[in-house]
């Protein structure tokens, strides 16, 4: 038999199914929101934090030290002891100037010989020495050139490239004359003292000594000692 509608009792327990099922689901999801819940809540216990964001304490703001310029000094006080006067620089006295030179480049001095006067330049130095008389065209009538050895010895001199002829006296340390030789003008034979102990030759134009009565024996005063 043939049936024409649905019975009046299927309806609900379909509904009721449905209804079983969505309430199954959100009991789980449920049950699971509870479990994650209660996690957390247990961490959060043990840890002593309940969800809550710790602060971040702010540093008390220090002043900037004062940057170090070295140990400070101390202020100056009064001096209890005077200062020491300063002595004066004592005033120096100048020394005695040098003789200047002539125009051959050498000093000059006056010399005592017999009752004359007589200017003469000073060949003191080994260069002046070698130099002496040496290309020179003339020689003054009251001149001559004095030699100085820095001790007693014995000597010898030629006029290689004087063009003078000349006397020359030999002389000891005391100012004696114990020599004299008369010497051609450009001749390189050699011309030796006698004695060991010259310490002055003194050469002048020839025939100085004969015509002022110089001959061995006299001294010459005023003679610059040997630097």
């Amino acid at each position: 038999m043939q049936r024409s509608g649905p019975s009046s009792c299927q309806v609900p327990l379909a509904l009721g199914i449905v209804l079983l099922i969505a309430t199954s689901v959100f009991c789980f999801a449920g049950a699971i929101t509870v479990g994650i819940g209660f996690f957390y809540f247990v961490h959060s216990v043990e840890t002593g934090r309940l969800a809550e964001a710790t602060p971040i304490p702010t540093p008390e703001l220090e002043p900037s030290p004062t940057p170090l310029i070295g140990t400070p000094t101390p202020k100056p006080t009064a001096s209890t002891t005077p200062f020491k006067a300063i002595t004066p620089f004592k005033a120096i006295t100048p020394s005695k100037p040098s003789a200047p030179l002539d125009e051959y480049g050498f000093s000059t001095t006056e010399i005592q010989i017999g009752a004359q006067t007589l200017e003469v330049e000073l060949a003191e130095t080994q260069e002046q020495q070698l130099k002496g008389l040496r290309f020179r065209k003339t020689l003054a009538d009251n001149a001559g050139m004095l030699f100085i050895f820095p001790a007693p010895q014995r000597v010898s001199f030629w006029t290689k490239d004087t063009s003078i002829p000349v006397s020359i006296a030999f002389i000891e340390s005391d100012g004696k004359i114990v020599q004299i030789r008369n010497m051609q003008p450009n001749d390189e034979t050699p011309v030796p003292s006698l004695s060991d102990s010259i310490t002055y030759t003194l050469m002048v134009n020839q025939g100085w000594f004969e015509r002022n009565g110089i001959s061995a024996g006299t001294v010459v005063e005023d003679l610059p000692k040997a630097q």
